[in-house]
């Protein structure tokens, strides 16, 4: 069933009820991170507004409009209330939640529409393209980019499109080892789902909970263990998408050289190009067995050493997690793994494990024979680069908690503490350089406005050629003025991505807040080809308008 949208958080992460547990540590926490950045956050002074007293802007929709929309799809399927405006308002960004905590909502659709069959899409489609209806695509609402923000350049009316009661598996091909599903499968249905037959997708993001099918692809989705699977685009077979010039239905090939590969145009497109209505993906048999250990490097830069030869090794492991230090430490701090104090830190410093030292989760999945030679095979390699072995506690916790950790990002700004992540990747030989440069841009960015700041990053996605670098970073909130402190850092960091040669994004998407680096990646012909292909298949610029490259206005 569709997730109940009043059952989540409309200023946060997740359901309601439910809190980031700190297991009892919560003094211990907040104290951390007063003593670090010099404040105190032990009080939770900036708590969200009453939803009620938030104001939106007058629905644009007329009843006309809404008449026809009815027509389509029946009047329970549409809304113009208030609070389902809202929710459909804005994703998850840091950008998003600082602004809706306030009461700050600029701008919000004018009808939220829930069609149920590929016909009703369709139709919905065509009377936007006849009427001139932006139309914002709208899954698991987790795009923490600025991929869904309900304004539309132009100032025209705006329907939100939830495709979340589109959830159905509609085939499994056993012999081909292939699902169909509709878009708005959430992860854990879509799961179940395969999981009851006896397979499996593979594919879990921390969003998995809260994000869908559909939003997979339109962001190139990863999931944490895309060392074994890969993206959800190497998951991808074929689709279905709903443009205003009609539908693009790709061909369920294993491969082919006919031309370019339109899944992969797809994929990545953000909604931009028309709407995502059923995919075919390739699944997998249940896996017999997993193992998940921990290994303690000295350093991160040993440990980067480690998962290089690890994957140019070719070993085929689900989870290849790599934390630098600051990571390393803040788990203490956060009371659920545990690790360096069931190990005891004193102990570890007098054999070189000090201050630098660096986590490793690394785990394999499969059939038991392969996954206790990987295994074996891959703590082997971290003995090579003086890794110790903390067994399978640490790494079970981790497991455990993995869907949990969002709701964290809540928790500090009740007490006031800003965390915003941004990721990219790039080549083994330019790896350490840009760590330490995008480390060091967001440190300097928040000490020019007078602040200290935690920044920490992990390997999370590992390729031969190179790696996902996953940013995190915290800093003392500027209640009332949030964005006006957050853009400079933001800008300071991807700005030094882009100067490395780095991706501005390996699987958070594009949305508002990277488009401004699309040209610095892609090319100015790049951008033009890209386009091309919006003018062609969007020519009134309707879907998910400006987005991922900039408008013309």
């Amino acid at each position: 069933m569709p997730v109940d949208r009043r059952k989540t958080k409309w200023y946060g992460w997740g359901w309601n009820e439910k809190r980031y547990d700190l297991k009892g540590h919560e003094k211990e926490m907040f104290g951390y991170l007063g003593k670090t950045l010099e404040g105190d956050f032990s009080d939770p002074s900036n708590l969200p507004v009453d939803v009620n007293k938030i104001k939106l802007p007058s629905s644009r929709a007329s009843k006309n409009l809404v008449d026809e929309f009815a027509r389509i799809m029946g009047d329970k399927n549409l809304s113009t209330e208030h609070y389902e405006r809202l929710v459909h308002s804005f994703g998850k960004s840091f950008h998003d939640l600082v602004r809706v905590r306030s009461g700050r909502v600029e701008a919000a659709p004018d009808v939220v529409l829930y069609p149920e069959t590929i016909e009703e899409v369709v139709a919905l489609v065509e009377l936007a393209g006849k009427e001139g209806i932006a139309l914002i695509p709208f899954g698991g609402g987790s795009s923490v980019v600025g991929g869904l923000d309900a304004a539309d350049p132009k100032g025209r009316t705006v329907a939100t499109v939830d495709l979340t009661h589109m959830e159905r598996l509609l085939n499994l091909n056993r012999i081909s080892q292939l699902a169909t599903f509709e878009a708005g499968a959430y992860g854990p249905s879509l799961e179940e789902a395969l999981e009851r037959r006896g397979y499996s997708l593979g594919h879990f993001p921390q969003s998995f909970e809260f994000s869908t099918l559909g939003g997979w692809i339109a962001a190139r989705s990863a999931g944490q263990q895309s060392n074994q699977y890969g993206k959800i685009e190497h998951m991808l077979a074929s689709c279905r998408v709903v443009t205003p010039k009609g539908d693009l239905v790709t061909l369920n090939v294993p491969a082919s050289a006919a031309g370019p590969d339109l899944d992969q145009l797809i994929a990545g497109s953000e909604g931009t190009l028309g709407l995502i209505v059923d995919a075919t993906v390739k699944v997998h048999p249940v896996p017999e067995m997993d193992d998940i250990r921990t290994v303690l490097f000295k350093d991160f830069a040993e440990g980067c050493e480690a998962v290089r030869e690890i994957v140019q090794s070719g070993l085929n492991l689900s989870y290849l997690r790599l934390s630098d230090s600051v990571e390393t430490d803040m788990y203490q701090h956060l009371g659920t793994h545990n690790m360096l104090v069931e190990i005891g830190q004193r102990a570890l410093a007098t054999i070189g494990y000090g201050s630098e030292k660096a986590a490793l989760i690394v785990g394999a999945e499969g059939r038991a024979s392969k996954v206790r030679r990987e295994i074996q095979a891959a703590i082997r390699i971290c003995r090579r680069h003086k890794g110790m072995s903390l067994g399978n506690k640490p790494s079970a916790n981790w497991k455990r908690d993995r869907f949990h950790h969002p709701y964290l990002r809540d928790t500090m700004l009740d007490h006031g503490i800003a965390t915003d992540t941004l990721e990219t990747s790039i080549t083994w030989d330019k790896a350490l350089d840009l760590y330490h440069e995008v480390k060091a841009a967001i440190e300097g960015a928040l000490a020019e406005q007078g602040h200290r700041s935690i920044v920490m990053a992990h390997l999370s996605h590992s390729y031969t050629a190179g790696s996902c670098i996953y940013f995190i970073f915290i800093y003392p909130l500027a209640v009332g003025k949030e964005v006006e402190q957050w853009w400079p850092v933001k800008r300071a960091a991807c700005d030094a991505i882009a100067r490395l040669g780095g991706t501005i994004s390996h699987h958070h998407g594009v949305g508002l807040d990277h488009r401004d680096w699309m040209a610095k990646e892609k090319g100015k012909l790049g951008i033009e080809a890209i386009r091309a292909v919006k003018e062609r298949l969007d020519p009134q610029d309707l879907m998910n308008p400006g987005k991922l490259i900039a408008p013309i206005l």
